[in-house]
């Protein structure tokens, strides 16, 4: 499975929201882009649609095998942390 990394400065305040974790990743090109795939309900995070774009993680939730995010039917991808 494809996968991306995440590092401590994607962080602001200890959290990353579902925008920055799409951005990041590189299944959106965009912030805005994210947040109209996140209201139009395309975004899957671990098989639960998110629907909310304040929607944030803790990097504790990155840890071990890390979150698949899911955007549409075909593109996904492994998010990890990695300090």
């Amino acid at each position: 499975m494809p996968t991306a990394a995440l590092t401590e400065e994607d962080f602001q305040d200890g959290r990353i929201d579902i925008l920055g974790v799409l951005a990041k990743s590189g299944l959106t090109a965009s912030r805005s882009e994210a947040r109209r795939a996140v209201e139009q309900g395309g975004v899957t995070v671990d098989g639960e649609k998110v629907t909310d774009i304040k929607t944030a993680y803790a990097p504790e939730q990155f840890e071990g095998d890390g979150i698949v995010v899911k955007r549409g039917k075909k593109n996904f991808k492994r998010v990890v942390i990695k300090f």
